[in-house]
């Protein structure tokens, strides 16, 4: 089996599971087995120390502030690596690396297949010893991909990383760093509840929890009141400087605000910095685009929160103003509030898809209860359908080229999708070609 196919195997094997086990254990367990993996590799310590470390979390947006800090960064003419998750189609988009190339532009790529594969290779001593010994257990994917990662950034030579939170903050695995230049916060809203809190203040005072002694920490500008009081109280506790990103008019200049606000505190010179914003390249299924007649868009939102900024990025974009109908392909893990994000979604479209996603170890939504819930919402049935890529092929069929679709509720749909567009699409543009013959058309794929 190849690396990625090796890592998802190591699911079958009895450890701690992260996601489910953190309320139940001292979560300081997870931290600590995490460190006990890094210990394992000494040239990390070496590296992690010399390196300058941009950690950031948040509900929303913490990937897109992330990705505009990578591009400005290399447009200053670092090499830049950059830790994100999850990813939509291969591992590899969780290992992000910018730098100049020989004709002086910034490129941005993910770690080749073979250096995973040498990486992983290198690790599974250290995985078969963690068996025997280490008092944590194995430790986890998602501990496993993040050390995978600082291997890589390591041995080229990263001058700057950026590091995305997987969840929280505080007891998050990434949180062994041992120093950052700077701690974002890009925002607060309710997510993964029943693992860091069902309140706000618990929500703030976790994500708080990565700034470091001393340090430097931005908040972005739709945290306030008695949230962002948390995120303050929590900066003093470590006599760290806080600063305020500045309010924008939408939530593409939010994360773009909160990124130069930060890019400003770093010393980074102002045409980097609009070069950066400009040039940036987005992490998969963040409003990606796939295709613009029908228009396609496939989004990662997965929580109230994130929906509701997605509705407003919507509400921003030409394609959606210029679109004519409007098509919802929607599914939802069981954990998420999907009534909450279809209450949001559906008044804005005329057609509703339901699916699910396919990934084995989440369960979906109650499909039966979400169809019930979306037919009160708008008054009309959806359609819903089992295997995504017949709600794929039948919004396509029913689309016409000024129409849009979007994909949204998890972003374990949007990898099969994305997928299975490039097959559809291939029939959809012969389709399409055969009608700009003239004749009638046919309803078919």
């Amino acid at each position: 089996m190849n690396a990625p196919e090796f890592l998802e195997s190591l699911s079958n094997l009895p450890h701690a599971d992260y996601m489910l086990s953190l309320r139940s254990r001292n979560p300081a367990y997870f931290l600590a087995r995490a460190r006990w993996l890094l210990k394992q590799i000494p040239p990390l310590a070496i590296f992690l120390s010399k390196t300058k470390i941009i950690h950031i979390t948040g509900t929303s947006g913490k990937g897109t502030v992330g990705a505009i800090l990578q591009s400005i960064l290399a447009e200053s003419g670092h090499t830049v690596g950059f830790y994100n998750s999850p990813h939509v189609e291969t591992v590899y988009e969780r290992v992000r690396i910018s730098r100049t190339n020989r004709q002086n532009t910034v490129t941005t790529f993910s770690i080749p297949d073979d250096e995973f594969e040498s990486i992983v290779s290198k690790l599974k001593p250290v995985l078969e010893k963690a068996v025997i010994k280490s008092p944590f257990g194995l430790p986890s994917y998602f501990d496993i991909l993040f050390v995978i990662g600082l291997c890589y950034f390591n041995k080229i030579n990263c001058d700057w990383i950026i590091i995305e939170v997987g969840c929280g903050g505080r007891y998050d695995s990434t949180n062994i760093i041992p120093d950052s230049v700077l701690s974002i916060i890009t925002s607060i809203g309710y997510d993964h509840t029943q693992l860091i809190g069902p309140r706000l203040s618990q929500i703030a005072y976790e994500k708080s929890g990565i700034i470091k002694p001393r340090g430097r920490v931005v908040a972005g500008a739709s945290i306030k009141g008695k949230i962002l009081s948390i995120i303050r109280r929590e900066a003093a506790k470590n006599r760290a400087t806080f600063h305020l990103s500045l309010p924008a008019k939408n939530i593409k200049d939010d994360n773009a605000g909160t990124a130069k606000t930060a890019a400003k505190l770093l010393g980074i010179k102002d045409d980097a910095i609009n070069r950066g914003i400009k040039r940036y390249v987005p992490l998969p299924g963040r409003f990606e685009i796939i295709s613009e007649h029908p228009a396609v868009i496939l989004d990662g939102a997965h929580n109230s929160d994130k929906i509701k900024y997605l509705a407003r990025a919507l509400n921003d974009s030409p394609i959606w103003i210029k679109s004519r109908r409007k098509f919802l392909i929607f599914a939802a893990t069981g954990a998420k509030d999907w009534r909450a994000m279809l209450r949001v979604l559906v008044p804005y479209f005329d057609k509703i898809y339901l699916t699910r996603h396919t990934v084995r170890e989440r369960k979906v939504a109650d499909m039966k209860a979400m169809y019930r819930y979306a037919e009160k919402c708008n008054g009309h049935s959806p359609s819903l359908y089992l295997d995504p890529d017949d709600a794929l092929k039948d919004a396509l069929r029913n689309a016409s080229p000024s129409d849009i679709i979007v994909a949204t509720g998890s972003l374990y749909l949007l990898g099969s999708l994305k997928y299975s567009f490039q097959n559809l699409s291939k029939g959809f543009r012969r389709h399409r070609a055969r009608l700009s013959g003239g004749g009638e058309e046919k309803k078919t794929f």
